[in-house]
């Protein structure tokens, strides 16, 4: 039986574009997320008509051949998903295999290009905007990009859950993976007002030495909202806490994530978002540097959100 709106969910921030997606939907979708990812799936629930696993591609640091038994599993799993109308593809690897199965059945396929690709296009993106009708866009600057089918609507975020408050701290938060350099430089300012979320990065360190730490919150979001100022890196969150809580931000730059997007990006992504952009710690004299980009920091730009003008184009290709 055709089926009409299948969302790929494919972890971490790109789960968060499907379950934006799925706030401003006017209907319950079909979900496919990465096998075993359990955040992820508490994410979309939900709003989960059919929930599909597929399993995910390669790994940072994962060899060749454990990469083929992947991808034939991957295939397996995406040709099992029967078709539906309309596919949105979130990004990243696992993306690609059940979107192109989907576009092989007779699917309209769409996809979201990163909030932080400005010069440089993500690679399964790419891959997918060969056979996909269109490719969702958050800045008029991305545009370039995809010349032929993008199509821009505005940065691609959740409906907010908070109002915006000032608690008078200032939240780190850097994602999955965390950012070890950055959090051991905000030891050495003494401040006293600091919320650090540290992902893979062990807390107890930064605990034990009197201030607020946590590996992971599924509900981040509220400290985004009651935060003086938001420090991060490359990636979603910056965007999050500007368009959603109007929040100062600085975006510090995490050389580390080499498939991630570039130094340049990351310059023009905070540029268009109005935070503040600070280079790789490694390249800082001392942590005078963060101090005064602190004191310093400005206000964002004011955005509006996009994610109700991209449903309603998912719903032109639904009617």
């Amino acid at each position: 039986m055709l089926r009409e709106l299948l969302i790929i969910a494919s972890g971490g921030g790109h789960t968060g574009f499907a379950r934006a997606v799925a706030q401003y939907l006017p209907l319950k979708a079909d979900f496919v997320i990465p096998k075993g990812d359990d955040n992820s799936l508490e994410m979309i629930k939900d709003y989960a008509e059919e929930i599909y696993e597929v399993p995910k591609g390669r790994e940072p640091g994962e060899s060749i051949y454990r990469f083929l038994v992947k991808s034939f599993s991957s295939i397996g799993s995406s040709i099992k998903i029967p078709k539906h109308k309309v596919v949105i593809a979130t990004g990243s690897n696992h993306s690609i295999y059940p979107s192109f199965f989907e576009r092989l059945k007779g699917s309209k396929i769409f996809a979201i290009e990163s909030q932080d690709r400005i010069i440089t296009r993500g690679k399964a993106v790419s891959i997918i905007s060969h056979y996909a009708e269109g490719v969702f866009l958050h800045w008029v600057e991305q545009k370039k990009l995809y010349p032929k089918n993008g199509i821009v609507v505005g940065p691609i975020v959740e409906k907010p859950k908070y109002e915006s408050k000032d608690e008078g701290y200032i939240l780190v938060t850097t994602g999955t993976m965390g950012f070890k350099r950055l959090f051991d430089i905000i030891i050495k300012t003494n401040l006293d007002n600091v919320i650090l979320q540290t992902g893979r990065v062990d807390p107890k360190p930064y605990i034990s030495r009197g201030i607020k730490a946590f590996s992971f919150d599924r509900d981040l979001e509220k400290y985004i909202a009651n935060a003086s100022l938001v420090i991060t890196h490359q990636g979603k969150t910056a965007m999050e806490a500007v368009v959603m809580y109007k929040k100062p931000t600085i975006i510090v730059y995490n050389k580390d994530w080499y498939s991630a997007t570039t130094y340049e990006d990351t310059k023009l992504y905070a540029e268009i978002l109005g935070a503040t952009f600070l280079p790789d710690p490694s390249s800082w004299e001392n942590e005078e540097v963060l101090l005064k980009t602190i004191q310093n920091a400005k206000r964002p730009k004011e955005h509006q959100i996009g994610t109700d003008k991209l449903v309603n184009v998912i719903m032109r290709y639904l009617e």
